[in-house]
């Protein structure tokens, strides 16, 4: 019963934790087209649809449609696989890497902040922390 009181004060937190500037320019770079350019960025620029689709844990459909959208206001080019014909690649554009530098340091100068706020001692406690979540539901997965 301990943990189940511990895990409402946590969904109750993580509610509040949206109103955080760091938390909430985070949350950008893991939705829509900003977690699309994001990705891009971490991967030389280049990937297929169904890898976003499955990093976004969406429909192919839904991926389908938001890349039109970003290819329409000049983010990402859709073009043919050279080494598979059949296959779509996106690749993003200067103006989509452009937007995306221009959040990933919004963010970084907003969580540099948030953790400066912490103090040291506390803020390599949250990042321990997190870390640790994170190995435990990667092993729980397995």
């Amino acid at each position: 019963m301990y943990y189940e009181s511990l895990a409402y004060q946590l969904l109750n937190l993580r509610v509040k934790m949206l109103q955080v500037p760091a938390h909430k320019e985070i949350s950008k770079l893991m939705r829509g087209e900003m977690f699309v350019l994001n990705y891009l960025k971490e991967h030389d620029g280049v990937v297929h649809p169904k890898e976003l689709s499955e990093k976004l844990a969406v429909s192919t459909a839904r991926i389908a449609r938001l890349l039109k959208h970003m290819e329409e206001q000049g983010t990402i080019v859709r073009f043919t696989d050279a080494n598979d014909s059949r296959q779509v690649v996106v690749r993003m554009t200067e103006q989509g890497a452009s937007e995306i530098d221009h959040i990933r340091k919004k963010v970084l100068e907003h969580t540099t902040r948030m953790l400066e706020n912490l103090g040291v001692d506390d803020a390599k406690e949250y990042i321990r922390i997190q870390e640790k979540i994170c190995q435990n539901c990667s092993e729980i997965r397995k």
